[in-house]
């Protein structure tokens, strides 16, 4: 992969849906789950985490993560659905290139204090574990692989996601199994590197 620069600049959450990958990006048989859109809206928060990675419950973690409440100035994400498989899209912003990292660092904590916890999913409650590893570089930016296994209603489920942070921005792709193996027609490297490439042409426009 080539290179990229530092994401910079500050956009809203609406400004960041047109950064996630389009409909054209994700292989047949995987389309757009409408209830899935999340979007901080159209103004930039100054607001504390609500989630505080240091203290925050593994199982109030899995829940929210992919929506608003860690910090960030403004967020959007996304999934694209199959049978038993989805493709997960995620961009977290933040007020400086610091908290950013300090995000992704903050997610391998959590990961190594939830090897086993109960959560609750759509009322189904699982038992779930969470293991991070440093992963390869995208764009030349470092890259941390969270791994969620669990089972829901006697489904095993996987959501694999890659998290990386570059300038101000987290940038996440994840493959998600739900009683079958993750999806690998789209590497999750590739949904980041887009991702990273959309929002800097984004920020030149904004």
């Amino acid at each position: 992969m080539t290179p990229l620069p530092q994401a910079s600049g500050q956009l809203t959450g609406t400004q960041l849906e047109q950064v996630l990958l389009p409909q054209s990006a994700f292989p047949a048989g995987f389309t757009l789950s409408s209830s899935s859109a999340v979007s901080s809206g159209d103004a930039l928060s100054s607001s504390p985490a609500q989630y505080d990675l240091a203290s925050v419950s593994c199982a109030d973690f899995v829940n929210h993560l992919g929506n608003p409440g860690f910090g960030e100035t403004a967020m959007a994400a996304d999934s694209y659905t199959g049978t038993k498989q989805a493709f997960d899209q995620v961009v977290y912003q933040f007020g400086s290139a610091s908290a950013a990292s300090a995000f992704v660092d903050g997610i391998r904590s959590v990961a190594n204090r939830c090897a086993s916890f109960t959560a609750t999913d759509s009322g189904a409650t699982g038992t779930f574990s969470l293991k991070a590893s440093t992963g390869a570089a995208v764009g030349g930016h470092p890259s941390l692989d969270l791994v969620q296994t669990g089972t829901i209603s006697g489904s095993p489920l996987t959501l694999d996601t890659l998290f990386s942070a570059s300038g101000v921005d987290v940038f996440a792709g994840a493959a998600v199994g739900l009683g079958a193996p993750t999806p690998a027609s789209l590497a999750k490297e590739t949904i980041v590197y887009d991702l990273m490439k959309r929002q800097a042409a984004a920020a030149v426009l904004g």
